[in-house]
């Protein structure tokens, strides 16, 4: 299978590791293509040879594997509810499932773990515990625990690999904006439970139709017939939400985790095909769920995690034909919590340092500004809204240190830069050269996407035999 160069590295970088450590945390952004570099390093072990599993903790993610895994011709049993092929030297599990078989597996030489932020649960320290000579990889996007505590009791060492500024910048992650629209909200008294709100008080707070509607309405004025997954308190609250977009005469449904596999499959091919434009839910679109064709994160639901916050919003990076980017309506100051979406952050196994809760309108400790016209969020270090133009306060820039070298957490400037470069590209061979200058790993895709964007229209064929023909 053709890797792309980052996993490549990642995976020498992996094997380097595994050299000294016997458990071993790979951190990439969502949408970087662990499935892919899971499906490499599954494949390697079988020519070898080498017994491996890899675990999951959704059915979705189970089936998403398994189907990657047979693309590439890899034989494989399915350690889950109904199914099971035993005697097969590479496996994919339900850690729900695996944990009742551990009798019927011995002697694995490399456990895969998704979701790693998710391991220091009980079911997966029983795992690696029952298989104490196998080689353990995590794969995270996030490497902490929601309530942010560190994994370092679940591994020994961690390998990064490229940051969501990098995919964004070589084009195998699409470009964003944020928008945080003023609602009438108040969560000043819920508690928090297990490091994030009590979910009862929060609903109380956030599923009130007033709240909905002001939603729905910045949604239709934003994002108006762009696919939205609209993120939640409670399966109440998403079902209301679901309800009130009906209302307004847009397709909605909320997808919940009582519904078959069956069901919830329909429900995003509808999405995927654009009957649905709207998905509400808690958690099933927090994790897992690749759907390259959302256009728009909508934040309903507040959140103390950053891990909630960097893999809601990861279901939007991936690049879709006719997508130039990704739309957040951050409705609830979660944008003021956590930073920006591929704000550097300085991951470590040992977790981040405990903090007082801030109030939602705190935009100073991380260094960003909301225009007051157009809601536009950005980070300091311009005097005027890099969206509408809009003259602010022009704030220091923030710099952090990083790895022992300077690096602006602000690309507010950068991104003005590059707009105005992309915006005097007029044809679309223009915007094909600009991509390859950019070293974009697919200039003609990107550079598709944004043309018809600017004309109001879907790709059409013709467009991208020009493009391909302008990239060659």
């Amino acid at each position: 299978m053709q890797l792309r160069p980052y996993q490549v590295d990642l995976i020498d970088n992996a094997r380097d590791a595994l050299r000294q450590h016997r458990r071993i945390l790979l951190v990439a952004p969502t949408g970087a293509g662990k499935t892919a570099i899971t499906v490499y390093m599954m494949q390697q072990a079988a020519a070898r040879g080498m017994k491996s599993c890899f675990i999951v903790h959704q059915n979705e993610l189970l089936m998403q594997t398994s189907r990657a895994l047979w693309k590439q011709k890899l034989e494989h049993g399915l350690i889950a509810s109904g199914k099971g092929r035993p005697g097969l030297p590479t496996q994919v599990a339900s850690v729900q499932t695996l944990i009742n078989r551990l009798g019927d597996y011995k002697d694995w030489n490399l456990i895969i773990i998704d979701e790693a932020h998710r391991s220091a649960a009980r079911t997966y320290r029983e795992v690696i515990s029952a298989y104490p000579n196998a080689r353990v990889i995590g794969l995270t996007a996030t490497p902490q625990r929601t309530d942010g505590k560190g994994l370092a009791d679940m591994f020994d060492c961690m390998v990064e690999g490229p940051n969501i500024q990098q995919l964004i910048k070589s084009g195998y992650l699409c470009d964003y904006e944020i928008y945080a629209p003023k609602i009438d909200f108040d969560i000043s008294q819920v508690k928090t439970v297990a490091g994030d709100y009590a979910k009862g008080e929060l609903e109380t707070a956030m599923d009130k139709p007033t709240i909905t509607g002001d939603a729905v309405q910045h949604y239709l004025s934003l994002a108006n017939n762009k696919r939205c997954v609209v993120m939640c308190v409670t399966v109440n609250h998403a079902k209301h939400v679901a309800e009130q977009y009906q209302a307004a005469g847009i397709a909605a449904e909320c997808m919940d985790g009582t519904m078959s596999t069956k069901q919830r499959e329909d429900m995003l091919t509808r999405f995927k095909d654009g009957k649905t434009k709207i998905l509400t839910a808690v958690q099933l679109l927090i994790e897992g769920v690749d759907v390259p064709g959302i256009e728009v994160v909508q934040w309903l639901r507040p959140t103390q995690s950053v891990i909630v916050w960097m893999q809601g919003n990861g279901r939007g990076f991936r690049p879709f034909e006719g997508k130039d980017r990704l739309i957040i309506l951050d409705h609830v100051g979660n944008v003021m919590r956590h930073g920006m979406p591929d704000q550097l952050r300085n991951w470590t196994l040992e977790g981040r340092a405990k903090r007082t809760r801030k109030s939602s309108s705190d935009e100073s400790d991380i260094g960003i500004q909301t225009c007051p016209k157009c809601r536009h969020v950005f980070l300091y270090g311009v005097s005027s809204c890099p969206k509408c133009g809009t003259e602010v306060e022009l704030k220091e820039r923030k710099i952090e240190q990083v790895d022992g070298s300077l690096e602006k957490l602000d690309r507010s400037i950068e991104v003005i830069q590059q707009r105005k470069e992309q915006g005097r590209a007029r044809s679309l061979v223009e915007l094909v050269e600009l991509g390859k200058r950019r070293n974009m790993a697919n200039p003609a895709a990107w550079a598709v996407n944004v043309y018809a964007a600017r004309l109001g229209r879907k790709p059409t064929g013709e467009d991208y035999a020009q493009a391909r023909r302008a990239a060659a």
